[in-house]
């Protein structure tokens, strides 16, 4: 295919500007990011259900584990033709993960495990050109058995961030209006990463190399944050 022979690292003017700015904002905003889920307590002090859907909106967007998971599987999947089974998938393991939860007492050692796990093996696939049909020169049938694992792999994976979110759920939070929050908040991250690479892919001619530089970068901040 003639694009493998596209230049690696040389990008139009767009692009290079595009990178740049994207690049300045996230680290701009790894500072606040980097707070373990801040202003729970001021927003569940009143215990109303109200405030419950505030806090759990809340909650994945002051978490970079969370975050990262979200903008990155919207990215990932979007890439792979496969959001809106990428969603389903992704919606079951927050679920599944947030009620065993709390119907079990999980380790929470094990759940920080599967989190680091799920951003590691997030960052290898969006650093790799197999997930990127454009570029990939697998045949058709190789490439759907491994997306439809790569589907069922990561909303396995998400049942660990699902599981966090229990626990993290405030002590004056009503659950259920927590949890309804941080399922919109979570759908609403994976949408954005539809955006970012929907975008990427039409205005950045070699869009991988930005994608790589934001997954490390993203990675970077979630192991050392």
């Amino acid at each position: 295919m003639t694009i493998n022979k596209l230049p690696l690292i040389r990008l139009p003017a767009t692009a290079n500007k595009t990178a740049t700015f994207s690049l300045i904002t996230l680290f701009t905003l790894l500072p606040t990011l980097a707070f373990a889920h801040p202003g729970h307590d001021i927003l569940t002090s009143q215990g109303s259900f109200l405030s419950s859907v505030l806090s759990g909106l809340m909650h994945p967007l002051t978490g970079l584990d969370h975050l990262m998971l979200a903008l990155g599987m919207g990215v990932l999947f979007t890439q792979m033709n496969r959001f809106k089974k990428g969603l389903v998938s992704l919606s079951i393991g927050l679920i599944a993960g947030f009620a065993l939860s709390l119907s079990f007492n999980l380790n929470n050692l094990y759940i920080e495990g599967g989190i680091i796990l799920s951003i590691i093996l997030l960052t290898a696939a969006l650093m790799s050109r197999h997930f990127n049909p454009v570029l990939t020169e697998s045949s058709s049938t190789s490439v759907n058995k491994s997306y439809n694992l790569a589907i069922m792999g990561f909303g396995a994976l998400a049942m660990f961030h699902g599981a966090a979110h229990a626990l993290e759920v405030p002590a004056n939070s009503i659950t259920t209006g927590f949890f309804i929050g941080m399922i919109v908040s979570m759908i609403a991250l994976y949408s954005v990463g539809n955006v970012i690479a929907k975008y990427l892919s039409t205005h950045v001619q070699n869009s991988l190399i930005v994608q790589r530089l934001l997954a490390v970068v993203g990675l970077c901040a979630v192991l050392f944050s």
